[in-house]
C-alpha cells in the first residue's frame, strides 16, 4: 500500500524559481520542500572565467548536467572536460571544483539537498560578513559544504562560489 503524501507536483517555468545571484546566478527550480527534503535542482548560469573554490559535500550528492557550453570539473585528481550533453556525478566526500573559461550553463541535482539553505545564508550577510572567510566556511559547514581551497585568483570572498 502507498503512503500517503502532502506534496503536490510543480511546475517551475523559464524565468521562475529562487535567485541567487554571485559569481554565477544560480536558480532554485525544485525546493527541497518540494520534494519533502529529498533533492532539490538548480539551473546556474556560469560566467565565462568563473572557477570555485575546491570543496566537498559531506552528506550530498551533486549531479551536474551542463546544459550549454562547456565546464572543467576537478574531482579529486581528475579533471574532466565537460561539453553540453555531458553529466557528472560526485558523490559526497569527494574534493571537487568547478570551472568555465567560455561559460556553461548547468543543471545540478543535489540529494540531500543543502545548497538552497547555503544561498539564503550567504544572501543575508553584508559585504563585510561575505569577506570574513573565518565566518562563511562556517556557515558553509553548517550547510554540508567544506572549503578545501582557493580557486585560482579568488579574492577571498569566503565562498565555494568563487
Amino acid at each position: 500500500m502507498s503512503k500517503p503524501t502532502t506534496l503536490q507536483g510543480k511546475y517551475s517555468a523559464a524565468g521562475e524559481g529562487n535567485v541567487y545571484a554571485r559569481a554565477n546566478v544560480a536558480t532554485c527550480k525544485i525546493t527541497a520542500g518540494d520534494t519533502g527534503g529529498t533533492f532539490e535542482i538548480f539551473d546556474e548560469q556560469c560566467k565565462p572565467g568563473f572557477e570555485s573554490r575546491l570543496h566537498m559535500h559531506t552528506k550530498s550528492f551533486q549531479v551536474c548536467y551542463v546544459v550549454d557550453g562547456s565546464g572543467e570539473f576537478q574531482l579529486g585528481d581528475q579533471v574532466l572536460h565537460a561539453q553540453k550533453g555531458a553529466c557528472v556525478n560526485i558523490p559526497p566526500g569527494v574534493p571537487h571544483k568547478v570551472g568555465s573559461k567560455a561559460g556553461m550553463r548547468m543543471l545540478m541535482v543535489y540529494s540531500p539537498p543543502g545548497l538552497e539553505g547555503m544561498m539564503k545564508a550567504m544572501k543575508a550577510l553584508s559585504p563585510e560578513q561575505l569577506a570574513d572567510g573565518t565566518l562563511t566556511s562556517r556557515l558553509l559547514a553548517e550547510h554540508d559544504t567544506v572549503v578545501l581551497g582557493e580557486a585560482a585568483g579568488s579574492k577571498g570572498y569566503g565562498s565555494v562560489l568563487g
